[in-house]
């Protein structure tokens, strides 16, 4: 009897993903914003802007957005005086820039002009913006945080 119950929690853990890694569940905002407004509504609805760990989680983002965004959209990743990136949800500034996924367009990270420190992704590929830019913009929710697939 006791096999039979381990046999059990072990398709469950692998099946509902009792690992380190656990998707995260996004939501598109089909309002235009600036990053600082959109970076506002997303921590007062939701938790914060998106954070991106790898390329799965982009590429699922990318289909999230397919049929609904009809541009580009802002992520919770932005640099600042410093010129190091850091995802605006706090646990994850942890993350070195070494270290961090990233998947930029070619050609970018540019900051024509010295002002743009927000990022953006269209189509998988991220670029830096102007902070006050509208645009709209994908929110991360880890409040009801589930297990298995969120996204």
């Amino acid at each position: 009897m006791d096999q039979k119950w381990l046999s059990v929690v072990l398709v469950l853990s692998a099946v509902c993903g009792v690992s380190p890694y656990v998707p995260h569940r996004y939501h598109f905002v089909n309002q235009s914003k600036t990053w600082t407004e959109a970076q506002r509504y997303c921590r007062q609805t939701y938790t914060d802007l998106a954070t991106i760990n790898n390329m799965d989680e982009m590429k699922k983002l990318n289909e999230l957005l397919q049929g609904k965004a009809k541009s580009s959209v802002w992520i919770g990743l932005s640099r600042g005086s410093t010129v190091k990136l850091r995802w605006s949800l706090a646990r994850d500034n942890v993350h070195t820039e070494k270290d961090m996924f990233q998947n930029w367009k070619p050609g970018e990270p540019d900051n024509i002009g010295g002002i743009e420190f927000c990022i953006g992704t269209y189509a998988v590929n991220w670029f830096d913006d102007i902070c006050l830019r509208q645009r709209t913009f994908i929110c991360y929710d880890g409040k009801n945080h589930q297990y298995c697939t969120c996204l």
